[in-house]
């Protein structure tokens, strides 16, 4: 009953059960391999691998970007609780992006939960070499894996409902980019439509949604590691206040209510994020390799 001086209740849908063990028989041999590796790893060796990323892995991703490398923001994640489920969502120009958002978590910011990225399956699920990189780079946090095929539409699904449960149990840090894919427009600043899947997940777990902005990377690492050395290069990160969720809680679950906060996400990475980013390197000193910016 709703008085004159009272609020109406916002209804939320029970969270869903937990999606079970992953539909392995959907997968290769080696694809198996490699999905009951990484399960492993998350199931029994967080603790390890968090000591693993902490230590070396930090320090040489600092090492190789530092003199590139400036995140904005941090003062704005200061209330955000140290073990609250994060779904840290930003946009995505190279394969390095949330590997260097987690160093910069880590070494700038009181939030050090472990952190999980999914990870399309084509390299670092179907090939040696990519298995390598998972665990040698990060420790086999690139998971859970998403395939292209649809045979394998039903893995994506319990892939998208494992990383609810994770952000559901808290004390983690879900890397997502609302994109779906790497945005290979020339212009780093025009962005891709959003896809439904990271509002599915923020209504399935109701996490603390923190945006950020990165740009300045490619896919040429050794390229841009040079640059870092000669200094002519410049990455910029810009971390937004948690996102406020509210308006979507009465909403129903269902594609279309995925479909409204996968825009606000996008919306508030780009449009927010990514022009405040913009005017920061615009009043900053021009590097001979910085982004030709285009006209307003």
């Amino acid at each position: 009953m709703v008085t004159a001086n009272s609020q109406p209740q916002v209804q939320v849908a029970p969270a869903p059960l937990p999606p079970g063990p992953p539909p392995l028989e959907l997968l290769t041999p080696f694809e198996r391999f490699n999905v009951r590796l990484m399960d492993l790893l998350e199931r029994h060796a967080v603790p390890a691998t968090e000591r693993y990323l902490r230590t070396w892995g930090n320090f040489w991703m600092y090492f190789v970007t530092s003199r590139m490398l400036t995140g904005y923001g941090y003062e704005r994640l200061a209330g955000v609780p140290t073990d609250a489920p994060i779904l840290l969502v930003s946009n995505h120009r190279s394969y390095f992006d949330l590997y260097v958002l987690a160093v910069l978590l880590n070494r700038f910011t009181r939030l050090h939960q472990p952190m999980f990225c999914p990870v399309r399956a084509d390299f670092f699920y179907e090939h040696v070499a990519g298995t390598f990189l998972n665990l040698a780079v990060g420790a086999g946090r690139m998971y859970p894996p998403v395939f292209r095929e649809p045979s394998k539409a039903e893995f994506n699904k319990w892939s998208l409902a494992h990383l609810g449960e994770l952000l559901r149990r808290g004390n983690v840090v879900v890397g997502f980019h609302p994109e779906g894919r790497r945005n290979k427009n020339a212009n780093p600043y025009e962005r891709l439509p959003a896809q439904p899947g990271v509002g599915k997940l923020v209504m399935d777990s109701w996490p603390v949604v923190i945006p950020v902005f990165i740009n300045g990377f490619t896919n040429d690492f050794l390229g841009d590691v040079k640059a870092n050395f000669q200094r002519k290069k410049r990455v910029l990160a810009v971390f937004g206040a948690p996102i406020d969720l509210t308006p979507f809680r009465g909403m129903s679950n269902r594609l279309a209510s995925h479909k409204r906060i996968a825009d606000r996400l996008l919306s508030v990475v780009y449009d927010e994020l990514g022009a405040e980013e913009r005017r920061i390197r615009s009043s900053l000193p021009h590097l001979p390799l910085d982004f030709e910016m285009p006209d307003a």
